[in-house]
Formats: C-alpha cells, sequence, structure tokens
C-alpha cells in the first residue's frame, strides 16, 4: 500500500518534537535538567536569604516552581530551535512531499532528496493520533499526516496493514492479504 501527502516545515518540526519525546536519552536528560535547574535556584535562594530556615522553605518552593514550569519551556525552546535549524535547512521552501509505501519486506520512505527502508523487524510501533498515523523504529520512521489518506476506511487499511506487517517480523500474526 502506497500513499503520498505534502507537509510544511512545522510538520517537520512536529515530528520532530514527536520523535526526540521518544528518546530514552533525551527524556534523561531533560530529568537531569530540571533536577539541575532546581537545586541551583534553591540554593540561590537559599545564599540570598543567608542561609536561613526561610530560605530553605523559600528555595524549596521556587525549586519546586521550576520543576513545574520547566517542561513548558523546554518544549518552547526547543521548538523555537528546530524552527531556526529547519529554516537554515530548507530556506524559504515551505512545501515537500513524503511517499510513504507498506511493503512485506518492510517501510519505504522518500521525501524530498532522500529515501528510507526500514526492514519491519526494525520497526517498534504503529501509533495512530487524531492527525496521523506514527511509524516509530529503531532506525528511523515517519509521521504519515491524515490528509494522506482518501477516507477513513483508507487510514485504517494503512494502519491494519503496517500492524500486520510489524506484528508478522516479529513472529506475532500473520499477514492479511
Amino acid at each position: 500500500m502506497r500513499v503520498e501527502f505534502t507537509y510544511s516545515q512545522e510538520d517537520l518540526v512536529d515530528a520532530s518534537m514527536r520523535f526526540t519525546a521518544r528518546s530514552q536519552s533525551i527524556r534523561l536528560m531533560r530529568l537531569k535538567r530540571r533536577i539541575w535547574a532546581s537545586l541551583l535556584v534553591w540554593f540561590f535562594i537559599l545564599a540570598l536569604f543567608r542561609f536561613t530556615i526561610k530560605g530553605v522553605i523559600g528555595g524549596l518552593i521556587a525549586g519546586l516552581i521550576v520543576m513545574a514550569i520547566d517542561p513548558m519551556i523546554y518544549e518552547y525552546q526547543l521548538r523555537k530551535n528546530l524552527r531556526k535549524y529547519v529554516k537554515e535547512r530548507h530556506g524559504d521552501e515551505n512545501e515537500f512531499v513524503c511517499e510513504v509505501e507498506l511493503l512485506p519486506e518492510g517501510l519505504r520512505t522518500s521525501s524530498h532528496e532522500s529515501q528510507s527502508n526500514n526492514e519491519w523487524e526494525t520497526i517498534e510501533d504503529v501509533v495512530s493520533t487524531s492527525d496521523s498515523v506514527d511509524i516509530f523504529g529503531r532506525k528511523g520512521g515517519v509521521i504519515v499526516r491524515n490528509r494522506a489518506f482518501t477516507t477513513a476506511a483508507a487510514r485504517q487499511q494503512f494502519i491494519d496493514l503496517a500492524r500486520d506487517y510489524m506484528n508478522r517480523a516479529r513472529g506475532l500474526g500473520l499477514i492479511k492479504e
């Protein structure tokens, strides 16, 4: 089964955010960032209040606030930096074509000067979201936007076929032809 759709620079940023959110190492890095920022704020407040009990309590409260708001700040900064990077790479070009093909031997994608083939053994998950079908693998993947499908039934057929191929590669089921 083959689908094709156009995507924009903003779609590239969104896809990058989805792929990085799944990364164990990036999640660990973000957690370390939150902890260090909270500790630095706590120590700064503690020193500001000359190491008194008010400083300890104020620092703890400030540290907790930093822990709560850091994910929003991080996501905002990452999205902003990704936009700059994508703009740097593609300039004013803002419409790209992506072709995705589900084959028994693997997932084939072709897009803006690159092609990729992923064997089904390397595909980890096929996720249906409100605006896309996300296929994640150890060596890449693709975000297939809903505009690639003419009907909801075609979208569901794509999801079912991708999951069938993935499960067959894992030895969990048979491919429905």
